[in-house]
């Protein structure tokens, strides 16, 4: 979803709806979502420049705080939590969004896949077998660089989606880490977004025990591995 977001912001687009979802899928690389389409002998790269030809730039120049989901994004999450619900699955992967994409018919990435042959019975299968020949250890192919991975109850991840409060912490998280050039969001960044968000009160409880956004910054500058 942060990804997702990115992309958005490329396109100056001051709202998230599917296509940025499958272009944030795409970016992510090597998980069960893309490898998946490889089997099916999808070109991703394909299904990324047919999906952003349909998309028009728009004119929001500077990246919102907050990215409004748009009805068509909530519909495919709330179609990618009933894929996780008919594997049995207590976490939201790859592998469930790029099914509720599919599922949603009417949005771009759904109609740019099933140009290329694919269709949701088929994908449902196919990620279920390569899930299965992984292991299935509650993970998307990501948990194999990042090691073991605490997935929450689908449950309590509807309601991350469905907080605007969340998504606007992890967007601080997503720029605090731009701005000091790391390639991927580290606890760090989470808590600078926490930080810069005074509408939380965090900032003022750490305040008082002298951890400031500047302390922080300053600390982070100087460590190459942020």
């Amino acid at each position: 979803m942060a990804l997702a977001n990115l992309e958005a912001s490329k396109l100056e687009h001051d709202y998230l709806a599917p296509a940025h979802l499958m272009l944030g899928l795409i970016a992510e690389g090597a998980c069960v979502a893309t490898e998946t389409l490889r089997v099916l002998n999808v070109d991703v790269d394909a299904v990324r420049d047919a999906v952003r030809a349909q998309m028009q730039s728009g004119e929001t120049e500077k990246s919102p705080a907050r990215r409004a989901h748009s009805k068509e994004l909530k519909e495919v999450i709330n179609l990618a939590i009933n894929e996780a619900r008919k594997f049995n699955h207590r976490y939201i992967g790859t592998e469930h969004l790029v099914l509720g994409l599919l599922a949603h018919t009417d949005s771009i990435p759904a109609k740019v896949l099933h140009d290329q042959g694919v269709d949701l019975e088929t994908a449902r299968e196919k990620a279920l077998a390569m899930l299965r020949a992984d292991g299935e250890a509650g993970n998307d192919l990501m948990h194999s660089r990042h090691g073991d991975f605490e997935w929450v109850h689908q449950q309590e991840l509807a309601k991350a989606f469905h907080s605007t409060d969340f998504w606007h912490t992890m967007i601080l998280a997503v720029d605090s880490a731009n701005r000091l050039g790391a390639g991927e969001i580290k606890p760090q960044h989470l808590l600078l977004a926490l930080l810069r968000d005074s509408s939380n009160g965090i900032a003022d409880l750490l305040g008082e025990k002298g951890v400031t956004i500047d302390w922080l910054r300053e600390r982070l500058a100087g460590d190459s591995d942020t």
